[in-house]
């Protein structure tokens, strides 16, 4: 059975003052996902994350949440949308309870429906102990707990989160990815972060962006099941992404800022066909060394200048 697809970004591509922030990205997002927006400061998530939600309009390409178009039907799409940017948009001069009865009804929750709406939400995220306080005087971890409510109080199919965790102490960090966990048996989850334990305790994929340019989407449990199948490879040549995906048992190929292509396999004569087509194109392939299973490493072999 094929999955329901919640968000479609094809060929996204921003630019500020001739910079290009993002280039080209494409990906989906199918319903029950827990997916990571991994990318060092700078690299373009929160671009890419202005743009699907609506707030930044691309140069190029489209965004479909629930197949509506984000631009051209914002109201349709947005119905389907729950989102906590990096800083929570909370009225702190409000109660907890207060807060969350305005965002339901900003949110399209029904009159008779926003009392329950706001009980259940506020059980779900652990706030039954201070839904009557002053938003103004909550931990940095209730706030963020907050702002995640407020994300989810009418139900959406795709919830967007932009580095929910920032800031909090190891014990509110502990407490707010139980409830992402939590999150993903309702609702598919898109989660920006740069920080990789953090992806690897609550995602099932990561998008890894460098430069505005989508390098690598893969599940982590492909990344951990198959270790020998992922090589590191560095041309003088430079070949076409395309050309190395046609070589025999290719299954993907990414391309970092520095000139660093990692491909996945899964038929070993993808190794000897390589060898047999760098020297008949002149590509110059002077290295080729195999990936471990850690998400660490493989980020690090994309995003990272060498030192020599």
């Amino acid at each position: 059975m094929t999955q329901e697809t919640l968000l479609s970004v094809k060929n996204l591509s921003h630019s500020f003052d001739g910079h290009k922030a993002i280039n080209n990205i494409n990906f989906e997002i199918s319903r029950g996902e827990v997916v990571a927006l991994l990318g060092v400061n700078g690299a373009g998530k929160s671009t890419t994350l202005n743009i699907i939600t609506g707030n930044l309009t691309p140069d190029k390409g489209d965004v479909y949440i629930c197949d509506h178009n984000v631009f051209k039907q914002p109201k349709s799409a947005k119905y389907n949308l729950g989102y906590l940017p990096d800083i929570p948009p909370l009225y702190r001069e409000l109660t907890v309870y207060e807060f969350l009865k305005f965002a339901a009804r900003i949110h399209g929750v029904t009159k008779h429906e926003i009392e329950n709406k706001v009980q259940s939400i506020v059980e779900t995220c652990g706030l039954t102990s201070v839904e009557k306080k002053l938003i103004a005087n909550l931990s940095k971890g209730y706030r963020q707990r907050v702002g995640i409510a407020q994300a989810i109080i009418h139900n959406p199919a795709l919830v967007i989160l932009d580095e929910p965790t920032v800031g909090l102490d190891p014990v509110q960090m502990q407490d707010i990815r139980a409830l992402l966990t939590e999150l993903s048996k309702n609702h598919s989850v898109l989660l920006s972060t740069h920080l990789l334990n953090e992806a690897e305790s609550t995602c099932d994929r990561v998008l890894i962006i460098d430069h505005g340019n989508l390098l690598l989407d893969q599940s982590l449990e492909n990344l951990k099941q198959s270790p020998s199948k992922r090589v590191k490879l560095r041309f003088n040549g430079n070949p076409p992404i395309e050309d190395l995906k046609t070589l025999p048992g290719c299954e993907s190929v990414s391309c970092s800022q520095y000139g660093k292509y990692i491909c996945s396999y899964s038929d070993t004569e993808f190794i000897q066909q390589l060898q047999t087509r760098s020297l008949k194109n002149d590509w110059q392939l002077y290295e080729i060394s195999t990936l471990g299973s850690s998400l660490e490493q493989v980020f690090l072999d994309l995003v990272m200048r060498d030192s020599t």
